[in-house]
């Protein structure tokens, strides 16, 4: 899962990617996300001076797989265009495997390159009004 869908859940900025949570959470599935997940969800919270206590709460409900020099490497040799971010969290997926995890995210690019990649992808941001829900 990448950072925007977590803050879409602990912002309550998506009731939708909210419930699909729980959901997902009452039926037992594992979270995985890079810890990079964990830097930029806290650092947007602190620049806006919003409270970490939920963000911590939804985060420890994860497991996080590390960042190392050979992450770095994976990342920077994936095929299709994204961002250094997202490079990472796909690499970080990729580690774990294709078919073994689903991509989680609610950015449009990074969705493209998930499945350019061979990845299930899930948005579960439905309710934004700016853009349908890539699944």
């Amino acid at each position: 899962m990448d950072s925007s869908v977590v803050l879409r859940i602990v912002k309550e900025g998506s009731p939708a990617a909210r419930a699909w949570f729980d959901r997902a959470l009452a039926a037992g599935d594992t979270f995985l996300a890079s810890r990079l997940m964990v830097a930029e969800v806290l650092r947007v919270l602190r620049n806006n001076d919003l409270s970490q206590a939920t963000a911590e709460d939804v985060i420890s409900r994860f497991v996080l797989l590390s960042l190392d020099d050979a992450l770095v490497a994976e990342a920077v040799a994936i095929g299709p265009v994204v961002g250094a971010a997202d490079g990472l969290h796909l690499a970080s997926a990729a580690r774990v495997g294709v078919g073994a995890v689903a991509v989680v995210t609610h950015d449009r690019q990074m969705a493209r390159a998930a499945e350019a990649l061979g990845f299930a992808v899930v948005d579960p941001v439905t309710d934004d009004p700016g853009r349908p829900a890539v699944v």
